[in-house]
C-alpha cells in the first residue's frame, strides 16, 4: 500500500456484479475508493456529502438515463470529470459523450487495467502537466479549463474540441492527418470514416473566429490533412 491520498470515485451503475467487480479491483489497487449507486437520483446527495475526484457514469441506467445525469453534472458540476461506461460502441455515441462533455469513453466489456489507465489519465492528466497553456492567435487556450480567453471574452469549448486543440497546439505546424488525428483521439476505436474529427474543425473554426475560406489557424491542407498556426 502506498501512502499517497486515495482518489474518491463514484459509480453509478446498476450492474450490481460490476459494483463488486470494481471494489475489490479499487481495492487492490489501494489508491482508489468507490461509492457505487444503482441509478442517478441520488448523485447530488453524494456530492454535497464528499464530492468524488471523478464520476464513471453508465448510459443505461433505469429512471434517467446517463445522458440526463451527464448533462446534469456538467451544468452543476461542470470541475467533475466524467468517464462514460456503455455497451453502445457507435462512433455517434461517442462523439455525443465527447460532445456532451465527458473526459472520456469506454466500452463494455473492458479489462480493469484498461480501465485504471483511462482513471489515471483523467486524474493525472500528464500532457498537461505545469498546467501549459498555449498562445493561438489573439486566443489563450487553457486545456484544463477547456477554454479560450480574449481579453474579456472566454470561449467555453467541448471536451472534444479541446483534445482535439490540444494535440493540433502540441503539434503546431505539422501537417496532421484525418486518421492520424482520430487515432491520438480515439485509439484503438479509432475509425477511418468517422467525419466526427471534419465537424469538430469546423466548429472549432468558429470558435476562434476563423474565416471558413481564409483561415488564420486551422488550414486544410488539400489531400493531406490539417496545420494549425499558433501566431498567425
Amino acid at each position: 500500500m502506498n501512502n499517497k491520498t486515495s482518489h474518491h470515485i463514484l459509480l453509478v451503475d446498476d450492474d450490481l456484479l460490476l459494483h463488486t467487480l470494481l471494489e475489490e479491483c479499487f481495492r487492490a489497487h489501494g489508491s482508489y475508493k468507490i461509492h457505487a449507486l444503482q441509478d442517478g437520483e441520488g448523485i447530488g446527495l453524494l456530492i454535497d456529502k464528499q464530492q468524488p475526484d471523478m464520476i464513471m457514469l453508465d448510459i443505461m441506467l433505469p429512471g434517467k438515463d446517463g445522458w440526463y445525469w451527464l448533462d446534469w453534472l456538467k451544468r452543476c458540476h461542470p470541475h467533475i470529470p466524467v468517464l462514460l461506461l456503455s455497451a453502445k460502441n457507435q462512433p455517434d455515441d461517442r462523439l455525443r459523450g465527447f460532445e456532451s462533455g465527458a473526459a472520456d469513453y469506454l466500452i463494455k466489456p473492458f479489462h480493469p487495467g484498461e480501465l485504471l489507465i483511462r482513471i489515471s489519465h483523467i486524474l493525472h492528466p500528464q500532457h498537461i502537466t505545469g498546467h501549459k497553456r498555449y498562445q493561438v492567435g489573439e486566443y489563450l487556450f487553457d486545456p484544463m479549463q477547456e477554454t479560450l480567453q480574449a481579453e474579456n471574452n472566454q470561449i467555453r469549448l467541448s471536451t472534444l474540441e479541446s483534445r482535439l486543440l490540444l494535440f493540433f497546439c502540441e503539434n503546431a505546424g505539422q501537417t496532421l492527418t484525418r486518421d492520424a488525428i482520430s487515432l491520438a483521439l480515439n485509439g484503438n476505436e479509432h475509425h477511418p470514416l468517422n467525419r466526427s474529427i471534419d465537424m469538430a474543425i469546423t466548429r472549432l473554426r468558429k470558435k476562434l473566429g476563423d474565416d471558413k475560406e481564409k483561415p488564420q489557424y486551422l488550414h486544410t491542407v488539400w489531400r493531406k490533412g490539417y496545420r494549425l498556426t499558433l501566431n498567425a
